[in-house]
C-alpha cells in the first residue's frame, strides 16, 4: 500500500495528484491506473501469490492483471522510434495496452544508429550508447516514456535491461534513486531491477537486489520486479529466500518465448517446465510478473505457433499474471510486433503483432475511477454537513495529520504560492505525509461547515 496510508490517498495519487516532481503530471484520460491504483503484492485465501490494486486491496476476486507491450532495447532507431509520447499514445489507441515496459540499455554498448532520425544513414550520424557511457541520453529516453505513460494513465515498467546488472550496481543504484525520487509517487510506475540474469546464482542476484531496493525505498513503495537465474525462468529460487524489501512489495519475473518454453508439464529433458516453476513460486506465496514474453523462439526468431501461444495465454489468464510482450519495434526479427514502414504515429503489424493485438483486444475499452470517498452516499454527506466547527480538530506531528471529530474530512494540500497539489476525500484518523518531499505546505481540512487551515513543515 501507499505510505500515504489510506486507500483514498492511494486513489488520489493514481488520479494524478502525485508530488514526484516539481511539476505534477496529470493523466489526460481515465485508464487502468485510475481504476486499480498502485499495484501491490499479496496472497489469496489459498496462500498463493498474486498482484492486486491498492484501490480494492488484497482480497479474492480483486486480483489485477494488466497486459501490454515491452519496448525494444533502447539502442536502435527502429526501436527508439516508439520511445516517444506519440508512440505510447498510438499503442494505447490501436492496441489497448494497459502497460508499457521501457527496456533501457545500461552498459557500454555502442551501436550504430542516430539520435536525430533525419541523419540516419548519413556520415556523422551519432551512435546510440548505453547508460554507462551516455547517461543523459538514456535517462531522457526513460523520462519521455514514463511521462507519456502517466499522461495515458497506464502502468510503466522502468527496466534496467541488462544481463550483467550485478556488475553495474553503483550505476543501477544511482539510476533507480533518481527515477524513484522523480516518479516514485505515481502509482503508474513499476521498477524492474535486473533483466534476465544469465548464469548468475540466485544469491548473486539477491545480493544485487538487496543493494538497489533501499535506494528506491527512500522515495517510493511502488512495485518492484526482481529477475532470477537463467533468463528469468526460475522464480522458485526465491522461495524461503526472498529479497529484503521494507515495504514487502516485490514480485519475481517470469520470462518465456512460446516456441521455446512450455507453460505446463515437463521440458523435453524431463525437468519442470518454465510455467510449472512459476506456479511453484506462486503456490509458495510469491507474486509473479511476466515482464517479457515473445510469440516465437528465445532468439527472437521463429513463426508464432497458435497452440503454444494459447497455452501460455491460458496460463497467464488463469493465474491473473500481468505481461508485456516483446517487442514494440520494427526490428527485423520475428517477435517484433510492427512491420517495416511503421512509425510512432502509424502501426502496421507483423504476424506476431497481429497475434498479440488479438490477445489485447479483450482489454477494457473504458475504465472507472477508483472510489476515493468523493462518491459516498447521501446519508454520509448529510452527517458531514452537521459537523460543528468546534468538533473538528487537526494536529500535525511525526509527519502525519491527526484528524478527530469527524468520520470523513476533505484534505487539500497547497504549496506556499497557493497552488493546489492534491485533494483527498473521506479522511479520518491519521494521514501520513511522510512520502512528500521536504518543504513547507499549507493544509486545509474541511468537514461540512467546519474547516481548519495550517502551515506545516516537512523535514
Amino acid at each position: 500500500m501507499k505510505i500515504l496510508s489510506i486507500p483514498a490517498l492511494a486513489c488520489a495519487m493514481a488520479l494524478g495528484f502525485g508530488l514526484a516532481s516539481a511539476q505534477t503530471i496529470t493523466p489526460t484520460r481515465v485508464g487502468p491506473v485510475s481504476q486499480y491504483g498502485q499495484l501491490i503484492t499479496g496472497k489469496n485465501s489459498a496462500g498463493e501469490g498474486r498482484i492486486y490494486g491498492s484501490c480494492q486491496g488484497v482480497k479474492d476476486g480483486a486480483e489485477v492483471q494488466v497486459r501490454g507491450m515491452s519496448l525494444y532495447w533502447s539502442l536502435q532507431p527502429q526501436a527508439v522510434e516508439y520511445w516517444s509520447e506519440e508512440g505510447i499514445a498510438t499503442m494505447v489507441k490501436d492496441m489497448k495496452i494497459q502497460i508499457v515496459r521501457a527496456a533501457m540499455a545500461t552498459s557500454d554498448q555502442d551501436w550504430w544508429g542516430c539520435k536525430n532520425f533525419g541523419e540516419c544513414g548519413k556520415d556523422g550520424a551519432e551512435h546510440m550508447r548505453g547508460y554507462a557511457v551516455d547517461k543523459d541520453y538514456q535517462t531522457n529516453l526513460m523520462k519521455t516514456v514514463v511521462e507519456a505513460a502517466i499522461k495515458q494513465d497506464i502502468y510503466v515498467i522502468i527496466d534496467w535491461h541488462s544481463h550483467i546488472a550485478n556488475t553495474e550496481t553503483e550505476n543501477s543504484k544511482a539510476f533507480f534513486a533518481e527515477m524513484a525520487q522523480q516518479y516514485g509517487q505515481y502509482d503508474h510506475v513499476i521498477f524492474e531491477l535486473f533483466n534476465e540474469p544469465e548464469k548468475q546464482s540466485w544469491s548473486e542476484v539477491k545480493n544485487y537486489a538487496n543493494q538497489v531496493i533501499p535506494e528506491i525505498r527512500k522515495y517510493s513503495d511502488n512495485l518492484i520486479i526482481v529477475g532470477n537465474p537463467s533468463w528469468d525462468q526460475n522464480p522458485q529460487n526465491a522461495i524461503n529466500s526472498e529479497v529484503s524489501d521494507s515495504k514487502k512489495n516485490t514480485a519475481y519475473a517470469l520470462h518465456y518465448y512460446a516456441m521455446s518454453h512450455q507453460a505446463t508439464g515437463n521440458n523435453s529433458w524431463g525437468g519442470p517446465s518454465e510455467g510449472a516453476r512459476g506456479l511453484e513460486a506462486m503456490k509458495a506465496g510469491l507474486s509473479i510478473f511476466i515482464s517479457e514474453w515473445g510469440t516465437g523462439t528465445a532468439d527472437g526468431k521463429g513463426t508464432p505457433g497458435e497452440s503454444q501461444n494459447k497455452a501460455w495465454q491460458d496460463y497467464a489468464n488463469q493465474y491473473k499474471i500481468s505481461w508485456a510482450n516483446w517487442s514494440a519495434s520494427h526490428i527485423a526479427e520475428g517477435t517484433a510486433a510492427f512491420a517495416s514502414g511503421s512509425n510512432k504515429n502509424s502501426l502496421q503489424y507483423t504476424a506476431s503483432g497481429n497475434m498479440v493485438k488479438g490477445f489485447l483486444s479483450t482489454n477494457p475499452e473504458t475504465y472507472t475511477k477508483c472510489n476515493d470517498g468523493s462518491q459516498q452516499g447521501g446519508q454520509q454527506q448529510a452527517i458531514n454537513s452537521f459537523v460543528p466547527a468546534s468538533a473538528l480538530n487537526v494536529t500535525f506531528s511525526n509527519k502525519a495529520l491527526e484528524i478527530t471529530g469527524t468520520s470523513a474530512a476533505t484534505v487539500e494540500l497547497f504549496d506556499l504560492k497557493g497552488h493546489k497539489l492534491m485533494m483527498i476525500d473521506g479522511v479520518s484518523g491519521s494521514l501520513s505525509l511522510a512520502k512528500l518531499p521536504a518543504g513547507m505546505y499549507m493544509v486545509k481540512v474541511s468537514s461540512g461547515s467546519a474547516h481548519q487551515a495550517k502551515v506545516i513543515h516537512l523535514k
